[in-house]
């Protein structure tokens, strides 16, 4: 997710709007699962039973609740297949309240608004049927148990940072899970983290920070893990060690039919791999084991530029993006908005004088003055800095990838120029570009290998998104975003600048992303999906989200 409209909240004086994300009805299934005839107390016994002694839960105390109250729960799940889905739901949380005493918050509930309002964006504040918070491995498996069991729509959440409608949210018609209470946070002798799905970014630099190492993970310090590495994951730093998935070393992962498994480069590879950017299409991950990385002394500033200097400020994007090609240790990032232009200008290191990769920026007469000064710091301290707060607000995101050019880039702020001119008042369209140097894909190739299908080129990942406030807005935010979106892929088309792949994490529902992962990943994807879920649970009864059943 390109995080930087937090920088927004803070410099709303000086935009002259704000922005925002279409809602939209969320994916019917295709079909439903056919109601099985095993009682689902026993398999839910099962389930537990074959839970392996190293996952970290205490499986005891739920299999005595299954066990105090078999009987009822066997009843609520008698349905036949022509139960509609409301009534499938409402069967699930009842389920659900009996197996998690406590944990399960249906509409009646004090806690419901507040999980209901959870989302980052208001386009996923949806009212679900209920909101249930598990808190083991173990409560993964037999909530997948059940909505298996009764064939109930369900969405997953953990950070809740995505803002298509419907990803990782869902309405009345189905379930939430959420993953807060898997918040293992652990660091082993060998330098390997373990953090469980209901951990967020900035928790986990909080936590490494003493110990002089990091991982490489989001930008902005709510982001939770799972969307952001099963996405792929866009860090600071993408030229040291790749991509935030990258990095992963094993993935612990509860499948549709509630087994337990463990996927790194020796146990169940195909699943690792597919794992690595090829999001919520095999199962909930309960662990993810990441490597860790010295990456500690950063050097960072946030700059703001008059944004009428644009043709000068791309020209100094795009020299950068060529001194990214021999300096891994550069980062740097785009945020255009408006009335301002903010250039973050990180460097892996602290020098004692700024990186002369840095020059065509200090050079810019258009320099308003330093949003963040320049700041010897560590990886902690530079998200903490940007965290600067979340203001309640639609959002819609898009995702394109170009090859670097300073002619494009001048033609896509062109035609942002007259999208602003469009009648949506209450709305702030902007678009961040994330430059990604061939030493980046490079690096994931050398750790293994991941799903996304990156060529081996200097690239920007531009990410334009729209907020917004008033529900009027809707359409006319819609229209921009997208506007945006399609003209920068077309621009780049015409010049020979576009690349296929598409980032996941700043993607809009109205895109096809693991089509832009090529034929050979798309198909190996597929392979895997169809290994791992034969049933098809994530595809037929997941809400949405960059699912294969829409290819």
């Amino acid at each position: 997710m390109s995080t930087f409209s937090l920088v927004l909240g803070f410099l709303l004086p000086l935009l002259a709007c704000f922005s925002t994300v279409l809602g939209r009805p969320t994916f019917e299934p295709r079909n439903t699962l056919s109601a099985p005839h095993k009682l689902l107390s026993r398999g839910l016994i099962g389930a537990l039973k074959e839970t392996p002694r190293d996952v970290a839960s205490v499986p005891s105390a739920l299999r005595q609740q299954i066990l105090k109250s078999s009987s009822v729960i066997d009843e609520i799940s008698t349905l036949d297949n022509d139960t509609p889905v409301s009534k499938r739901a409402a069967a699930a949380c009842k389920i659900a309240d009996l197996i998690f005493p406590g944990q399960v918050f249906a509409a009646n509930s004090p806690h419901y608004q507040s999980e209901q309002d959870f989302n980052w964006s208001q386009t996923c504040w949806l009212a679900a049927a209920c909101f249930i918070q598990l808190r083991s491995t173990a409560d993964v498996a037999a909530a997948l148990k059940v909505i298996e069991h009764v064939g109930t729509k369900f969405a997953v959440r953990s950070g809740g940072h995505n803002p298509n409608s419907g990803f990782g949210s869902i309405d009345g018609s189905g379930i939430l899970l959420d993953l807060h209470g898997l918040d293992l946070l652990s660091l082993s002798e060998d330098g390997i983290l373990h953090a469980g799905p209901g951990k967020q970014w900035g928790e986990v630099y909080d936590f490494l920070d003493p110990h002089g190492v990091s991982a490489i993970g989001g930008r902005h310090y709510t982001v939770g893990l799972p969307g952001f590495l099963l996405g792929g994951g866009m860090t600071f730093f993408p030229n040291l060690y790749g991509l935030g998935t990258d990095s992963v070393k094993n993935y612990e992962v509860v499948l549709a039919n509630s087994s337990i498994v463990n996927a790194n480069a020796k146990e169940n590879q195909d699943l690792f791999r597919a794992l690595k950017g090829g999001g919520p299409n095999f199962g909930i991950v309960t662990r993810f084991d990441i490597e860790t990385h010295p990456l500690h002394h950063v050097q960072y500033s946030l700059n703001l530029y008059d944004a009428s200097d644009y043709v000068n400020i791309l020209n100094a994007t795009v020299q950068v993006q060529k001194a990214m090609e021999t300096d891994p240790k550069i980062g740097f990032f785009l945020n255009v908005n408006p009335t301002v232009i903010i250039a973050g200008l990180l460097y892996a290191d602290w020098p004692a004088s700024a990186p002369k990769s840095f020059e065509p920026f200090a050079s810019l007469k258009s320099f308003w003055g330093p949003f963040i000064p320049t700041t010897n710091g560590t990886i902690a301290s530079l998200t903490s800095a940007i965290n600067i707060g979340d203001f309640p607000a639609k959002r819609e995101p898009y995702a394109a990838t170009t090859k670097v050019d300073h002619e494009l880039y001048v033609d896509v702020h062109e035609r942002y120029l007259e999208l602003l001119k469009s009648d949506m008042p209450s709305a702030n369209l902007s678009y961040t570009i994330q430059p990604v140097a061939k030493s980046a894909v490079a690096a994931g190739q050398d750790r293994g290998g991941n799903s996304l299908g990156l060529e081996l080129v200097s690239q920007a990942w531009w990410a334009p998104l729209v907020e917004w406030f008033d529900d009027s807005a809707d359409a006319a935010a819609h229209k921009a975003l997208n506007s945006l979106g399609t003209h920068i892929q077309s621009s780049a088309e015409k010049s020979g600048k576009l690349l296929d792949y598409q980032f996941m994490n700043d993607a809009s529902y109205t895109q096809n992303i693991l089509d832009s992962y090529g034929a050979e990943n798309t198909k190996a994807l597929k392979k895997v999906a169809k290994k791992y879920d034969p049933k098809s649970v994530f595809q037929k009864l997941q809400n949405d989200g960059f699912l294969l059943r829409k290819l």
